[in-house]
């Protein structure tokens, strides 16, 4: 609903279908992304699903991307993974080509929005490929990067590359991953190692499935990722590790919008941009959230909500 991604402070989102691409389809997460827009946020998506060959509206990520508005890249297509379609070099290759492609016929980012599972091969795939191939590491984007210690050594590694490394922010201790770094140490932990804040960005994976699986792979629960968990780590960063509130915003804001070529309408308060501006009290609660210059909370309360609420 709206009024839950705007009390998390959130005035765009990316959708993506994730797991299901069977019972959920590209057209329906588009036409959702056109409601909220319709509603008052700014709403994009990215085609595909987690399987490979993945789920296209056109038939191909590279027309995707060019013929419709909302799609700004492909993803999350899911690697290193049990649920994954245990995609090879090629099959990656071949998908981060078609939405580079896509991306300069366009202008559009055309991102290779990845899913990074728990794997033993973490992210050992996309280094085989930069060394193989001519596509720039900037066109990939692994999510997820915090699962696990292992997986958050090779995402610094990916990021002192020059890559972009995305933490996600629902993915903790807290909620019942045992294995996942919290969010904002990962965040710490990647600074101290060397890598620049501008290779970080944090995103909620927010309404998305986290099932918890025993050591032999069977689902013992379910539950669904809180949008809230965004807002909640970027003030750890500040009030827990320490990092200005500068560079914390940068990883929710500036970072997120230049890798998806949003800046400078998105990420920043200048001339010309949309005014999205989040205002906080002084313990960084928030107050106020204006959506496009509409305001959306004020005083912490919901003042526009959706359709159906």
């Amino acid at each position: 609903m709206l009024s839950d991604i705007t009390r998390a402070g959130i005035t765009t989102v990316v959708g993506c279908l994730g797991t299901d691409g069977t019972t959920r389809h590209m057209t329906s997460l588009l036409a959702k992304a056109r409601g909220l827009e319709a509603e008052g946020i700014s709403a994009y998506i990215y085609t595909g699903s987690y399987e490979v060959p993945t789920r296209t509206i056109t038939g191909s990520v590279r027309n995707d991307i060019i013929l419709i508005d909302k799609v700004l890249g492909a993803g999350e297509i899911a690697i290193s993974d049990h649920r994954s379609a245990q995609p090879d070099k090629e099959d990656i290759k071949k998908l981060a080509a078609e939405a580079r492609v896509g991306g300069i016929l366009s202008g559009k980012a055309g991102v290779l929005h990845l899913h990074v599972g728990d794997g033993h091969r973490r992210l050992g795939m996309l280094f085989e490929i930069l060394e193989e191939t001519e596509i720039p590491i900037t066109q990939f984007t692994p999510t997820h990067i915090n699962r696990n210690p292992y997986l958050l050594e090779d995402g610094v590694k990916f990021a002192k590359m020059g890559g972009l490394i995305d933490i996600t922010s629902s993915v903790s201790p807290a909620a019942g991953i045992k294995k996942a770094v919290k969010p904002s140490k990962a965040i710490k932990y990647c600074i101290e190692q060397g890598v620049p804040i501008e290779n970080i960005t944090m995103s909620s994976d927010g309404n998305g499935s986290m099932p918890i699986f025993d050591e032999m792979g069977n689902i013992k629960g379910l539950m669904v990722a809180e949008l809230t968990s965004l807002y909640n780590e970027f003030k750890d960063l500040v009030q827990e590790e320490g990092i200005t509130l500068s560079d914390a915003l940068k990883t929710i804001t500036l970072n997120p919008a230049r890798s998806l070529k949003l800046y400078p309408k998105k990420g920043i308060l200048c001339k010309g941009s949309d005014a999205d501006i989040v205002v906080l009290d002084d313990q960084l609660n928030i107050s106020y959230v204006f959506a496009k210059g509409k305001c959306m909370i004020r005083e912490g309360e919901v003042v526009v909500k959706g359709t159906f609420e």
